[in-house]
């Protein structure tokens, strides 16, 4: 009789590679249609995966990227399949007209990889959520180049600013650091003629197209007070799904001030809590079954703020509306979820504009898609590195030797452009060996 072993969540995180993410991308990639209609000389693989490889391997500029060496022609071969590189002219040509909502599709495949590795098993929250704080970021910005999806800001010096920008929801939790993006959606300036307008719509796509593609998934929704809104939440309610969305007194008025009737009646309900690693004191109010406001009253939520107070006496205030009713138990807990909000911000956007990722260059506007294109390849490349970051007990231990993430990338891409490798792993024993880090 034969007994089947079964590997532990840690034994397998431990065998990942990034060459098996790559590969979970590159399945994705060859999904993607190509939108030229003849025989060209390059094929869309190679150039698919260039622009994959350009965002992974952390180079500066597709110039850059573009000029490969042989010992790089070599490992992109080796560790991309690409067998040809194009001019960035060439690449930036064909890429403006592919379809970028495909492109998307690939976070749901590691979002898939992610279930596989049991990475989410500790970011799940309540038993069955897992928080997705969403929020909104600009990736392209011009006061001459434009196309008709551009959003457009008029200057009181007459001039006009035209930017893209995009929607972006990601899997956080207060006690990780590692974030994994799960949706991405173009904020268009069809949406609307007002920023608020652009994102609240753009966050509608976004909910519809989470709901049809993590069928399975119940999402706990954060988010800042943009979307403290009534269709926002009641479209979030339809699917099942809960929220913590931060609200402030000069946009929810009504909200605000039959909460402070409340407390002057002894309605409200309060906590005091000393929190142990920061030694902060937190001082908790909520009251529940509140109407979102005189429009929208048959909307009900429930409401909680936060006084924060600092060892050296500074306050902080924070307020927030959600739909999971509340008590002393986890009071604590639904502060912690609602400010991990900010993670997306600071492990996500401020990641991808300073740590190598160059979001802030300009890649390419072209007329259609590119900017789009470019700017959602490149947070594919993002999450494939926070996947192997939350796994590899080896890039771990790079880190802590060389205390910078983007310093290892920085010589991980040093080792890919001088010397010839058989894959993404021998470029990291490569770099480890150099600096006297232990291999297991």
């Amino acid at each position: 009789m034969f007994v089947v072993m079964r590997i532990s969540y840690k034994e397998l995180q431990t065998t990942l590679t990034m060459d098996r993410l790559i590969e979970v991308v590159r399945q994705g990639l060859m999904r993607v249609e190509d939108p030229r209609k003849k025989i060209v000389s390059y094929s869309f693989q190679d150039l698919i995966m260039s622009v994959y490889a350009l965002f992974l391997l952390k180079y500066p500029s597709l110039l850059r990227f573009e000029q490969q060496g042989d010992t790089q022609r070599t490992n992109l071969m080796t560790l991309f399949g690409i067998e040809k590189v194009c001019s960035d002219a060439q690449l930036r040509k064909v890429l403006d007209f592919v379809n970028p909502h495909p492109v998307r599709v690939l976070l749901k495949s590691l979002h898939t990889e992610c279930h596989r590795l049991g990475v989410l098993r500790g970011y799940e929250v309540f038993k069955e959520y897992l928080i997705c704080s969403i929020d909104g970021v600009h990736h392209y910005s011009s006061q001459e180049i434009h196309c008709e999806n551009c959003l457009e800001k008029q200057h009181r010096d007459g001039t006009k600013t035209y930017s893209h920008s995009m929607l972006c929801g990601a899997i956080v939790h207060p006690d990780h650091r590692e974030v994994f993006p799960i949706a991405m959606e173009p904020i268009l300036k069809q949406d609307g003629s007002q920023k608020n307008d652009c994102e609240r719509n753009a966050a509608k796509r976004m909910i519809e197209w989470m709901s049809g593609m993590y069928t399975d998934q119940k999402w706990l929704v954060v988010e800042d007070a943009l979307y403290a809104n009534g269709p926002h939440i009641e479209q979030i309610v339809e699917q099942g799904w809960a929220y913590i969305i931060g609200v402030k007194p000069g946009s929810h008025k009504t909200l605000f001030d039959l909460f402070d009737s409340r407390k002057a009646g002894k309605a409200v309900r309060t906590h005091t809590q000393i929190d142990p690693h920061t030694g902060c004191k937190h001082i908790f109010e909520w009251s529940g079954d509140m109407p979102l406001n005189q429009q929208q009253s048959h909307i009900r939520c429930h409401m909680l703020t936060c006084t924060e107070i600092q060892k050296n006496g500074e306050r902080k205030e924070f307020s927030w509306i959600t739909n999971i009713k509340i008590n002393k138990s986890h009071v604590f807990k639904i502060m912690c979820i609602g400010r991990s909000r900010w993670k997306i911000e600071n492990e996500t956007f401020n990641t991808l504009k300073n740590q190598g990722y160059n979001f802030a260059h300009n890649y390419g506007h072209g007329n259609k898609n590119l900017a789009t294109v470019m700017a959602y390849m490149m947070v594919i490349a993002f999450t494939t590195d926070q996947i192997f970051q939350a796994c590899s007990l080896l890039f771990d231990k790079l880190c802590k030797k060389l205390k910078s993430r983007s310093y290892v990338w920085e010589l991980v891409r040093a080792v890919f452009m001088f010397r010839p490798v058989n894959s993404y792993h021998e470029m990291h024993r490569v770099v480890a060996k150099e600096f006297f880090v232990q291999i297991e």
